[in-house]
């Protein structure tokens, strides 16, 4: 007992001596949190005060077809795999179909035939005219003369009766207009007869004219038939999916519902929020976006390098989900180097739609 009394006081030295220690570290800490936490805490509290809404975000390439059949064929050749970037006009996918080419040649014969038919009625036509023009001249030739043969009648007409001219003469030259006029008539039968054979050349290049029209739209139609054996890209893009080999069957309604490829156009791409609808009316085109979640976000760029803001507004709800569907373009670099692009169609993150500086 004496011990532990001589040893009290020692034991409440040390207590002390604990507590101020005690003291003087929380001392410390308080002023290192003080002096190290407002700033970053500053930072988050303004921009979680300039946040309008944050929300998961999926990537979607800028475009997106798929490449069917249009005719039922053979695959002969596929031009393409996934992951390669094609050009727009590029053949993907050749079809085996010998007898629309056949259709084409036929059609191409046929189109010939009815051009030398229109033009053997054109010809038609030309004689034809060449033909009135020339009874037309004979018409004129024997109208002068019928002038001349009447004004030698009328003389000698007159003539007779002073016993100048004998009445043969007379006769003659009576004879002689009567000759004329009927020369006239015939030539003016041949002139109608002319107009007739022009009426008939001219219908006939109009009937064959329409059908060298018939035959170049039926080739237009063939020559587009066999085009369809050519499944080309629509436009610059990569190859995301395949589901065609060649010697298969294909047609416009395949059994597996499967295109035979997918493109995308994946240069500029799509990041997609859906909206809830109680914050739908806060979000507006224009505002400023930060994404969050993605490799090197802070160096993404819109379209053209300026800075990301909201593209498209739906201005709709989706009556399922009770969501408004909002748009966001993002420039999308190609690595030469790696292979690949930056951003890839799929690829989800998370979005902060920022208040502007005007709202």
């Amino acid at each position: 007992m004496n011990l532990l009394r001589h040893l009290r006081p020692e034991m409440h030295i040390w207590k002390n001596i604990e507590m101020k220690s005690i003291i003087r570290i929380s001392c410390v800490t308080l002023v290192s949190l003080l002096w190290y936490c407002p700033p970053e805490s500053v930072v988050m509290a303004q921009e979680a005060e300039n946040i309008k809404v944050r929300l998961p975000i999926i990537l979607e390439g800028d475009l997106k077809t798929e490449l069917r059949a249009r005719i039922e064929a053979y695959v002969a050749t596929v031009h393409g795999d996934i992951g390669e970037r094609v050009m727009k006009g590029k053949v993907l996918v050749t079809l085996d179909a010998p007898e629309l080419g056949a259709t084409v040649l036929r059609r191409q014969r046929m189109l010939q035939q009815a051009q030398a038919k229109l033009s053997v009625s054109e010809g038609m036509i030309e004689i034809a005219n060449a033909k009135l023009s020339q009874v037309q001249a004979a018409r004129q030739e024997q109208q002068a003369l019928l002038k001349l043969k009447m004004s030698v009648r009328d003389r000698y007409s007159a003539l007779v009766d002073g016993g100048a001219v004998q009445r043969e003469m007379l006769d003659e030259a009576v004879f002689a207009v009567s000759a004329v006029t009927a020369a006239i008539a015939k030539v003016d039968a041949d002139i109608v007869a002319a107009q007739a054979d022009i009426g008939a050349a001219v219908n006939e290049a109009e009937y064959a004219k329409s059908g060298v029209d018939v035959a170049k739209a039926e080739l237009r139609h063939a020559t587009v038939q066999d085009q369809l054996r050519q499944i080309k890209a629509p436009f610059d893009g990569i190859i995301t999916e395949r589901n065609v080999d060649p010697g298969q069957l294909v047609s416009p309604t395949n059994r597996d519902g499967k295109p035979l490829l997918v493109i995308e156009h994946v240069n500029v791409m799509r990041g997609v929020l859906t909206v809830p609808a109680d914050d739908a009316e806060m979000v507006q085109v224009g505002d400023p976006v930060k994404l969050i979640g993605f490799s090197e976000a802070g160096k993404v760029t819109a379209p053209g390098g300026g800075p990301l803001k909201v593209s498209r507004v739906s201005q709709t709800l989706d009556m399922t989900t009770r969501t408004m569907r909002v748009e966001i373009d993002l420039q999308n670099t190609f690595d030469e180097k790696m292979g690949r692009y930056q951003f890839l169609s799929g690829q989800y993150g998370s979005a902060s739609i920022i208040k502007r500086e005007d709202n």
